[in-house]
């Protein structure tokens, strides 16, 4: 069976896609080998306490994990021909100088379409989206800290453990690590935008030909950075070679691109979006611009990153977190959405 397992560093947080309603947690005790995980089966989010309850579905804040849930990842099919790619436009945002590449008005299909997945990936539906211009890449350590001189808002910091990049002046094209929800939020309106919905980046990362990678049908670990077997983690999977041991710089794996020419929208950071989670989402969403429940516990993520497998950077795994923590695999990319079709 297909999982995601969302796969924080220094949180722990492991959210398995495939579980029976909400995906499982898995606590794990830090060492350099994998120990036996004490496995919780959560009721929905919406239906229990607060996060901060052991008893709830909510990540926990544990050493980091070394468990996954399979003794070797799903198999890698040959990488097959995806349809063509449609014609990348794209502009320049003036607040930060990203490039952000253009996302047409129309329908797409979201959810996990084949392969397995969660349940909170399901039922697969057809969503309606307005134009929206979304960033290329995840924001860089370099644009956010010109949005803390200019602002004052208070840099990346507070993981629980290990460092941001962003005081290496070596990694300034990496992509900005240990914000929390609010601060992502603050950036995006600072340069004109906002955060993307969960709707608008999944159809920025598959296009209209449901796409299980950004780039296709085929898993392709040189178009991703996940954890191979540059990664310091056990789970690492040793067929692959992205050529980074944690984050590499936005935009190195061109080739990785999504239908739009979005970059990195597989591994290197998990990234935030706006929607409120709840493993119910689907059932509850609206056809056209959806945007979420109006309110919840847990903000969801994006993605995958360099420390998870290479199932968490499908389109259409989904992963959760409390909107005030911060990690080193955690950062964003903005939309400025409504605007007319290229």
């Amino acid at each position: 069976m297909t999982r995601c397992v969302f796969l924080i560093l220094l949180a722990a947080l492991i959210v398995a896609c495939g579980g029976p309603a909400a995906p499982d947690r898995v606590a794990t005790q830090v060492a350099v080998e994998e120990t036996a995980p004490v496995i919780v089966t959560p009721t929905a989010p919406a239906a229990t306490p607060k996060p901060t309850d052991t008893s709830t579905p909510a990540p926990t804040s544990t050493p980091a994990p070394t468990a996954t849930p399979s003794a070797s990842p799903p198999p890698s099919p040959i990488p097959t021909t995806p349809a063509p790619t449609a014609t990348v436009a794209t502009r320049t945002r003036s607040q930060d100088r990203m490039t952000q590449v253009a996302v047409p008005a129309g329908d797409f299909i979201m959810g996990t379409i084949a392969g397995g997945g969660d349940d909170n990936e399901r039922p697969v539906h057809k969503v309606t989206l307005d134009a929206f211009w979304i960033d290329r890449t995840e924001v860089t350590n370099a644009q956010y800290r010109a949005f803390v001189e200019a602002t004052g808002h208070r840099e990346p910091g507070g993981c629980e453990t290990g460092k941001p990049t962003y005081g290496d002046e070596a990694k300034a094209n990496h992509p900005v690590v240990c914000v929390s929800w609010d601060d992502a939020q603050a950036y995006c309106e600072w340069a004109g935008g906002r955060l993307p919905t969960e709707a608008e980046w999944e159809k920025a990362a598959r296009g209209t030909d449901e796409r299980m990678w950004p780039w296709g049908t085929g898993f392709d670990g040189s178009k991703v950075n996940y954890c191979d077997i540059n990664c310091a983690l056990s789970r690492k999977d040793t067929g692959g070679d992205d050529g980074y041991a944690e984050s590499a710089p936005v935009g190195s794996y061109p080739a990785g691109a999504s239908p739009y020419g979005a970059l990195d929208m597989a591994g290197n950071v998990w990234e935030w979006v706006s929607d409120w989670f709840t493993p119910r989402g689907y059932t509850l969403s609206t056809p056209v611009n959806p945007h979420g429940p109006n309110s919840g516990d847990w903000r969801t993520l994006r993605g995958g990153a360099w420390n998870g497998t290479l199932d968490n950077a499908r389109t259409g795994c989904r992963a959760w977190l409390e909107p005030d923590k911060r990690d080193v695999v955690i950062g964003f990319r903005c939309v400025v959405p409504s605007m007319p079709s290229p």
